[in-house]
């Protein structure tokens, strides 16, 4: 009778641990999905999102740090995108970089 206890106890357990894990793929493929579609709305106002380690550190998709490879003209902060830069810029020195149609010359 003990046995035959222990051993229902066990089939309960292996199946609420196999439900679990159906669950916890159906999940992570949901969030899969949503930041697939956050970073596609958010590329087209100039954001990108980045896999993160948990130790906050951005990730390229090859698993390498992402370089930063833009420097402000004013300080020592590099930026890996061009969008943060600009804030920067704005935000830290007032400073506001003209746009491609303002330097044009007129015809």
């Amino acid at each position: 009778m003990v046995a035959s206890t222990l051993s229902k106890s066990l089939d309960g357990l292996f199946r609420a641990k196999g439900r679990l894990a159906t669950k916890t793929h159906a999940l992570a493929k949901t969030e899969r999905t949503v930041i697939e579609q956050l970073s596609r709305a958010l590329s087209g106002i100039g954001y990108r999102v980045v896999p993160n380690t948990g130790d906050g550190f951005p990730l390229h998709k090859n698993g390498r740090m992402a370089r930063k490879r833009l420097r402000c003209p004013k300080c020592d902060r590099r930026f890996s995108h061009p969008l943060p830069m600009a804030r920067h810029m704005v935000a830290t020195h007032g400073a506001k970089k003209a746009s491609k149609r303002a330097r044009a010359p007129k015809r």
